[in-house]
């Protein structure tokens, strides 16, 4: 039985995910773009609205660390703490693609201890609890065991801000010709769920963000998946929501592509 964090985290995955499918079923969608470059929808914010409201009806006294309320605070995890990206993959999601998900991680004492990522449009709900594995819709998932990195699918992705593409194509250069080939899934939590459950054998990417990574590396994680960084990180962020310079991936290919990587 899923404790009561992680319990109330699928509850409301499920609510927030069912709204912003509705929305763009429906063709109510509106787009701005956050800082001149990141795109955000009105889905965006109804969601974080819906997750909002539940966290703060059932745990009033809990800090909430979203997306769409970055204030400039220095989120420490030392108390409890909910992580939540209402829409990861917007681009996705605003473009009518099936690769979007609603994340949320319920974190204390500087770790994260259940993460949820939640795929409306594929009815997928991936799960996990600190110590406990890691579920697809209630079965539970494991990394693929492969050892050569020549076999293995690799996902990554791209920043918003162009200028730091250059540094990323040279790398994917690097990478490109030791595996079986490439995937832009385009959400970073649905990459670290697709290495948990074996679709992918590994994934890379460099900037990033707490909300993206939270609910998916704890999932990864839990499925026997490999977590480290290509280049050391300096953002002074508590180890499960690390996310600069992120490699993850099956166990046995993780010296070689973080090798490749760095």
């Amino acid at each position: 039985m899923p404790g009561t964090h992680l319990q109330h985290a699928i509850r409301i995955a499920r609510l927030a995910g069912a709204r912003v499918k509705e929305m763009r079923d429906g063709g109510a969608l509106t787009e701005n773009l956050k800082g001149g470059i990141e795109l955000v929808t009105n889905a965006d914010l109804a969601a974080n609205d819906i997750i909002k409201s539940e966290i703060r009806r059932q745990f009033p006294s809990h800090d909430i660390y979203s997306e769409e309320d970055t204030d400039g605070r220095t989120h420490t995890l030392d108390g409890p703490t909910w992580i939540v990206d209402p829409i990861d993959g917007t681009v996705n999601y605003a473009s009518g693609h099936f690769m979007a998900a609603v994340s949320i991680a319920y974190a204390d004492a500087r770790e994260v201890r259940a993460g949820v990522v939640y795929n409306p449009f594929l009815d997928e709900l991936f799960h996990a609890e600190k110590g406990a594995g890691a579920y697809l819709n209630d079965k539970k998932i494991q990394v693929k065991d492969v050892a050569d990195l020549g076999e293995c699918l690799v996902a990554t992705g791209f920043p918003y801000e162009k200028s730091a593409r250059a540094v990323l194509a040279r790398r994917l250069a690097s990478v490109l010709p030791e595996v079986r080939d490439l995937r832009r899934l385009g959400s970073a939590a649905l990459d670290l769920c697709w290495v948990a459950c074996g679709r992918l054998q590994g994934y890379y990417e460099g900037h990033l963000h707490a909300w993206d990574v939270a609910a998916g590396r704890l999932i990864a994680k839990e499925a026997g998946a490999r977590i480290g960084y290509y280049v050391e990180p300096a953002d002074g962020l508590p180890d499960d929501i690390r996310c600069d310079n992120l490699v993850v991936s099956s166990p046995k290919v993780f010296d070689t592509l973080k090798n490749l990587l760095h």
